[in-house]
């Protein structure tokens, strides 16, 4: 996939000696690196989508990037700054399955490729909440949006789609499919919220205190000055297709949460915990090591 590089006023190319960032190309990561732009201090930063992240964060191609939750259980390694993420409690809008009948009757899914956790989820409840056991077929995002729309007749035996991100919030609703929000879902299930991202970095990356300290520190600085910028973020964004200023500002300052608190560890622990009771993770995932500590 085309990396694309559509969050304006933030540095893009890599140098050498620089600590090398990756941030999610998505709009709910916004507020997480819009502060990021005003001073390099050090950094590097390019955008991903976070399956991407993921891959280059294990390649050691990045130093530290806001990665899927579910990329730190094959890397025990990894350290996670604390007090920021990627959640929600109840509907987010841009993790959505889409069906046409009824979800229990699903047999072929179709899942964006560029999604980890949010994959995961979809496979959890399909086992232990819908009662289904359909197959999964990794898709491109954008053939599944043509698929939705009425086109890629390559894609006609999938009869859900899973969207994230940017390509969930595009456009809204399409004929003769149902669709339903996965935040939501997981919420009417657990009663909790749940994570979907987070920043971690490589371990010997940040073997020094004070490169711990100094992301601790510039991260924080970063989500506090975006969240105190939602409206200006909105305004200067290249938002989907069909999503307007006034559902940007709803999306990022009112369905995402932005820290990572101990609601939201316990809510994650137990999404690697039912996944592993589902047969879905081969093995319990360990403890998070978090900077500073």
């Amino acid at each position: 996939m085309q990396e694309s590089h559509g969050i304006q006023g933030l540095p893009a190319a890599s140098g050498d000696g620089l600590l090398r960032l990756g941030g999610i190309d998505y709009l709910n990561a916004l507020p997480l690196l819009w502060g990021l732009g005003e001073a390099k201090d050090g950094m590097s930063m390019g955008y991903h989508v976070p399956s991407r992240l993921a891959e280059m964060l294990d390649a050691a191609e990045l130093d530290v990037a806001l990665i899927p939750v579910v990329a730190s259980i094959a890397s025990p390694d990894y350290r996670v700054v604390p007090g920021i993420g990627i959640s929600s409690y109840g509907g987010v809008r841009s993790i959505r399955l889409y069906y046409r009948e009824s979800i229990s009757s699903v047999k072929r899914v179709g899942l964006d490729t560029c999604s980890m956790t949010s994959a995961l989820l979809t496979r959890l409840l399909f086992r232990e909440v819908w009662g289904a056991e359909p197959e999964f077929i990794p898709c491109d995002p954008d053939s599944m949006r043509g698929y939705l729309a009425g086109g890629a007749d390559e894609l006609s035996g999938l009869d859900a789609v899973l969207l994230i991100g940017d390509a969930a919030l595009a456009e809204g609703r399409y004929a003769d499919w149902l669709d339903t929000d996965l935040g939501t879902e997981w919420t009417r299930w657990t009663g909790l919220p749940f994570v979907y991202a987070f920043w971690a970095c490589r371990q010997e990356a940040v073997a020094d205190a004070s490169v711990q300290g100094f992301l601790i520190e510039r991260l924080a600085r970063a989500k506090e000055a975006g969240l105190l910028r939602i409206d200006e973020i909105v305004a200067g964004a290249d938002l989907p297709a069909g999503f307007d200023v006034a559902a940007g500002i709803h999306y990022l300052g009112s369905l995402i949460d932005y820290d990572l608190g101990e609601d939201k560890l316990e809510a994650m622990n137990l999404f690697f915990d039912r996944l592993h009771g589902a047969g879905l993770l081969d093995s319990p995932a360990g403890e998070l090591s978090f900077l500073g500590g």
